[in-house]
């Protein structure tokens, strides 16, 4: 049977990345970075290895990326409360993209922050059991 495993993004800043979804978002890195000569840099962030993010920056010569167009966003279960996790990100100078406020189902409280790339990322209260 098929599972999901990881999504993958590339990044301007490594660091910078690293830092953000370890320190600010509670991530931990489960590996790297990773110099691959030639080819890129790799690092990979999550609770574990059963759902990961890909950081990648590539080594060849290139503009800063950008978003593309068909892309939307990553989402993070967070632990504990949603509006003082938020508070702390906004004093460490996180961009706020959207303040706390109801999912759209209204099941759970839903907000977003920019990682260091522009990328989205949306934090959600763990699902009611």
């Amino acid at each position: 049977m098929s599972r999901y495993l990881h999504t993958s993004i590339f990044v301007n800043d490594m660091a910078a990345t690293i830092e953000f979804y370890t320190q600010r978002l509670g991530l931990t890195l489960l590996s790297g970075p990773i110099h691959y000569p030639g080819n890129a840099d790799m690092a990979f962030v999550g609770a574990d290895w059963n759902a990961y993010i890909e950081l990648v920056y590539d080594l060849e010569e290139h503009p800063p990326y950008a978003l593309g167009n068909r892309y939307e966003h990553l989402a993070l279960e967070v632990d504990g409360d949603l509006r003082a996790l938020c508070e702390r990100l906004r004093e460490a100078g996180v961009k706020i993209l959207s303040a706390p406020k109801k999912s759209p189902g209204g099941t759970r409280w839903i907000a977003f922050v920019e990682d260091p790339n522009g990328i989205p990322v949306e934090l959600l209260e763990p699902k009611p059991r």
